[in-house]
């Protein structure tokens, strides 16, 4: 049987169904597929579609760094299969992906024959297969591939579409990287960071990064959002990971999962741990263990996950629900509003995110991620993972004391989820409602 690796990128070619058709219709055309995913909307997806036993979330992998992957597996017809907000986004999407491999294998910018793979896109926000390029000798397989998706209209990228120049441009000590296919009012978002949103003023549909010696700028185009810029490490405006979206999940799915009962971490005769998050990049293998390419123990079980940020906690604690695992959150409602269902930042739109026996803490603005590093500091010994040694029960109330302990001078009100109530803090008195 042929080897065929396929790319999955995002939730919405998910959602609609679209990637489990397209895989059922390669392994009945006498394919064998491996599947990989990248984005952790995605990985949500995956487990609300209940595929989790045909594709591994497990992973952390970029999508070019999936090319790697599967080229390191002895697979070298890869084919992307993603639904984007337009066909022209879908491109661009395939272009940065080709891209990021060329720039980390080192080979030369523009293109020339230097690649040994066949790539393909079957592009469902058109419904198209786009021939990126077919290497000598697969021709009969992309043949083959066509024969069973006649239902999508082939297309072969223009000449300059193939032609991968570098994305930035350098003038003096400024460096201007340019995003297409934006909309007014989407959010700019650099490697999980919101940097700041599309301006109803943006022209031709485009927006541009500007910085210099790493620090970004200025946005043409957009409003920046300064203090969120201080979570940036220095950037590499022509390697970072660098998208805009409204939310990070488009679509809605046709069910959704509670409880993941495959991927329900079993912590039997494990070191039980909790960890800290700023962000959720690294949450699936952090929290699955199961990634050999990451140097998480697998002998150690993440039974409590503590988030720092309004939006690292909303999208972790929709993903921590369906695995079983209790969080603690700390937040101080500048809640950028990547996930659909937290519109305004108000403490009880976390409610219906709340992991079981979970609380979340609103502070004083501000102020989460200096308390976010207090509890690095002072409870995880300047680390991110934190060995409990006693049983669940007794650990979790002693670090929920020790963190509202930490926190106590600013802390505005607490969400639990064991009942459900929002408590107030005001001058030391506490009240429910």
């Amino acid at each position: 049987m042929t080897p065929l690796g396929l790319l999955i990128h995002g939730p919405e070619v998910i959602d609609d169904g679209e990637a489990e058709e397209a895989i059922e219709t390669l392994k009945e055309a006498g394919f064998a597929v491996e599947v990989a995913l990248a984005g952790i909307s995605g990985k949500t997806a995956v487990i609300d579609a209940g595929m989790q036993h045909i594709i591994d979330i497990s992973k952390d992998r970029r999508p070019s760094e999936t090319i790697d992957y599967f080229l390191n597996r002895g697979i070298d017809f890869i084919v992307l299969i993603n639904h984007a907000k337009t066909e022209d986004s879908g491109i661009a999407l395939a272009q940065g992906i080709l891209r990021n491999f060329l720039l980390k294998r080192g080979l030369p910018l523009p293109l020339k024959e230097t690649l040994t793979f066949s790539f393909l896109q079957l592009e469902y926000s058109s419904r198209i297969i786009i021939r990126w390029f077919v290497k000598h000798g697969d021709d009969e397989i992309y043949g083959k591939i066509i024969g069973v998706f006649n239902e999508l209209i082939e297309k072969v990228p223009a000449k300059q579409k193939l032609e991968f120049e570098s994305r930035c441009r350098k003038e003096r000590d400024f460096v201007y990287r340019e995003l297409k296919c934006v909309q007014p009012g989407e959010k700019i978002v650099v490697d999980g960071v919101v940097v700041g949103t599309v301006s109803d003023e943006t022209k031709n549909n485009s927006v541009t990064l500007v910085a210099k010696e790493g620090n970004l700028l200025r946005i043409v185009g957009g409003v920046m959002i300064k203090h969120n810029l201080e979570k940036l490490p220095p950037l590499d405006l022509e390697k970072e990971m660098i998208k805009t979206a409204r939310v990070i999940r488009r679509t809605e799915p046709g069910r959704r999962v509670e409880r993941a009962e495959m991927l329900y971490p079993d912590t039997t005769g494990k070191k039980k741990i909790a960890c800290l998050f700023y962000t959720v990049e690294t949450l699936f293998p952090a929290v699955v263990r199961a990634d050999t390419d990451t140097d998480t123990d697998p002998d150690t079980g993440v039974v409590v996950a503590v988030t720092i940020g309004d939006d690292t906690t909303a999208i972790a604690g929709d993903i921590l629900k369906r695995l079983g695992i209790r969080m603690i959150g700390i937040t101080d409602g500048d809640a950028d509003g990547l996930i659909t269902g937290i519109e305004t930042g108000s403490l009880n739109e976390y409610a219906k995110f709340l992991p079981h026996k979970s609380f979340i803490i609103r502070v004083t603005a501000g102020k989460d991620d200096l308390i976010g590093e207090m509890v690095k500091q002072v409870i995880f010994n300047g680390r991110y993972e934190l060995e409990l040694h006693e049983d669940l029960e007794t650990e979790f109330a002693e670090l929920k004391r020790r963190i509202l302990a930490l926190a106590k001078d600013d802390i505005l009100g607490v969400l639990d989820s064991s009942n459900t109530k929002i408590q107030i803090n005001t001058d030391n008195i506490t009240t429910e409602f």
